[in-house]
């Protein structure tokens, strides 16, 4: 019967995923080869804002049906929701302000930091599942999924901080530390499936 709920699951959370990836390639390729511009931009992230909603929601049905849902789970999922439109926001509105207006330094640095209030948000939201989760097997999961996160980043900046010292690789921003956890705690999460 468990075997049934997780095939069940896969098969609707997939085709959202599939689904996603392939509209926003299209979508990239048409605003450069229509050259769209900022709204081009805009109405792709209004799509996938759409699209990840369907994936919680696909991802919270699958986990109810596996016993593996909790309320702990389902605010830390509203609340991972409200800090990527946060970060969305502030990425967006900091590109065009830079690009747009003539900003002093300290308005500059300020603007630079809007981006990160959603970063922050997000960690601040994993943080609270950590402590609000009262199931200690879903909170080891957790636990486990986001140092398998954390050992993905810590060893890639490594290795590409040694190939980028020996002038092997170009330079990677460090805003990238949240997207490279965010694969490998994803990576540990999607591992799951199929195991109780």
């Amino acid at each position: 019967m468990a075997g049934t709920a997780i095939e069940a699951g896969k098969r609707r959370l997939w085709p959202i995923v599939l689904a996603e990836a392939l509209f926003v390639a299209a979508a990239v390729a048409a605003m450069f080869y229509l050259d769209l511009g900022w709204i081009g931009a805009i109405l792709i992230a209004a799509v996938v804002a759409v699209f990840t909603v369907m994936i919680f929601r696909a991802g919270e049905r699958k986990a109810r049906e596996q016993g593996n849902f909790s309320p702990a789970m389902g605010r830390y999922n509203r609340r991972m929701l409200a800090a990527s439109a946060v970060y969305v926001v502030g990425l967006f509105g900091a590109i065009l302000a830079h690009d747009n207006l003539a900003l002093n330094t300290a308005l500059a640095f300020l603007i630079a930091l809007a981006p990160s209030i959603g970063v922050l948000m997000m960690v601040a939201a994993m943080g609270r599942l950590i402590v609000e989760e009262t199931d200690e097997y879903l909170r080891y999961r957790y636990v486990r999924s986001s140092l398998f996160g954390l050992g993905i980043l810590l060893t890639l900046a490594t290795v590409w901080g040694f190939f980028e010292q020996f002038g092997l690789v170009p330079h990677a921003p460090s805003w990238m530390a949240v997207p490279v956890f965010a694969v490998g705690l994803g990576i540990a999460q999607c591992g799951r499936w199929g195991r109780p």
